[in-house]
């Protein structure tokens, strides 16, 4: 999966015409509630950006994005809410891949060398989100609870607040905003009203979630991927429950029920693999839906708009890397924001499309089973290979880089990776490790 380029209109400024003819952006309005949000706003206040989240509280039962990665964590601390999150979250040291009956790969992430903390957190995510915004509101950032509504200006790659929407601000804003971000995730409600370029990935698949009173785990405290007759399962130990979710290919449901709840209870009980790890699981909560986790917007910034987070692109969940891309872009973007010009909005739709392409391609690799043969074949040779001895340690230390969350952020981590999944596999056929 590869964006499409986009060339910006000759002699645009782009996101830079929002601001004052100084070309600083003093006044920014962040369209949606979520972490992504929440973390622009903060680092904007901060700098002294007169900034407003907009957004109206209509929260579903469930989010997906609730095992964070060691490379959140730098950024929790940053923001000053790790102390808070760590409170009602589940401690996180590992991550475990179940893929056969006798072959299964743990990854504890004090073993993996990487230049993170060794842990993470499993988190109810409407908890997190809560802290995030609260700690917003902290940092001086305007709360204003309204459906934001933004209207393309005829003619002009400009979009703006509606009448009705300013009016909500209650003159936070006695002018138009310098600058608009869309932070409203699978809303994508910039990309709709521009009609903005979009490149899909070829799989089709479906999440159904929910949670659940207790499943088999491996490992205290570890995300569990775990491959199943069709698709895979993620178990998450939150402190009192168990998130647990399959992502299947669309054309695999309908045998198992009619509704999303009747697809759920039945793959628990039928699927060879689930019926055995949560097949007496008690579900807790409705079942949660989610489609399409291979889009990404091939244009981030215009006239005095930007995307960030989910409204750039979805990921697929199976390394928990959607909200760490959507905060990395946060923290990026903010930067860019003081800096003002349009080569750093352009630097900053290279970087992002480049994480969005990356994390891609690595779960391309999960899916067609590379990655974890791979791996396979490497336990192989190091019963007999003096040289995969010596290499393997390395080896390890860049793949696990995957698991804690820089694996977009290493050219080098990227390059090896390609390396390992074009010539490693020694005639070894991938496909018994395949996603079906």
């Amino acid at each position: 999966m590869s964006a499409t380029k986009h060339k910006h209109p000759a002699g645009c400024g782009c996101a830079s015409h929002g601001a004052r003819r100084d070309g600083k952006i003093r006044t920014v309005a962040i369209l949606g509630g979520g972490p992504v949000a929440s973390t622009l706003a903060i680092l904007l206040a901060r700098a002294g950006v007169k900034v407003a989240i907009l957004h109206l509280p209509k929260r579903a039962p469930l989010l997906v994005g609730e095992s964070l990665v060691p490379a959140i964590i730098p950024m929790l601390r940053a923001l000053g809410v790790e102390d808070e999150v760590k409170t009602y979250s589940k401690f996180k040291p590992g991550a475990t891949i179940n893929l056969t009956p006798t072959f299964n790969l743990c990854f504890p992430f004090k073993e993996l060398g990487a230049k993170v903390p060794p842990y993470a957190y499993n988190t109810p995510r409407d908890r997190f989100d809560d802290t995030l915004l609260e700690a917003a509101r902290q940092a001086g950032v305007h709360i204003i609870q309204t459906a934001a509504q933004v209207e393309r200006i005829s003619g002009t790659d400009k979009v703006k607040l509606s009448a009705e929407t300013m009016a909500a601000t209650a003159g936070v804003f006695s002018q138009p905003p310098d600058l608009i971000v869309d932070a409203t995730g699978r809303v994508r409600l910039l990309p709709q009203v521009l009609d903005l370029p979009v490149v899909k990935g070829e799989r089709e698949d479906i999440a159904l979630f929910a949670h659940v009173d207790a499943t088999q785990i491996d490992n205290d405290g570890h995300v569990h991927t775990t491959r199943l007759d069709h698709g895979w399962s993620w178990r998450i130990p939150l402190p009192d429950r168990m998130s647990l979710g399959v992502v299947i290919g669309k054309e695999f449901l309908p045998k198992f029920g009619a509704t999303k709840e009747e697809q759920f209870d039945n793959l628990l009980k039928q699927d060879s693999v689930l019926c055995k790890i949560a097949g007496a699981a008690r579900r807790l909560t409705p079942v949660m839906e989610y489609k399409n986790y291979q889009l990404s917007t091939t244009r981030l910034f215009g006239d005095g708009w930007v995307l960030v987070g989910d409204t750039a692109g979805f990921i697929d969940p199976v390394f928990s890397s959607g909200l760490l891309i959507g905060m990395q872009g946060a923290f990026l973007l903010a930067k860019v924001i003081a800096d003002g010009s349009p080569r750093a909005f352009k630097k900053y739709e290279k970087e992002s499309l480049h994480h969005l392409e990356a994390w891609h391609e690595i779960v391309g690799y999960f899916y067609s089973g590379r990655l974890f043969k791979s791996f396979q074949v490497g336990e192989q040779l190091l019963k007999t290979n003096m040289l995969m001895r010596l290499v393997f340690p390395h080896m390890q230390k860049n793949f696990g880089a995957i698991f804690t969350g820089l694996a977009s952020n290493s050219n080098y981590s990227l390059g090896l990776l390609r390396w390992v999944m074009k010539n490693s596999l020694r005639d070894e056929d991938p496909a018994d490790l395949a996603i079906l």
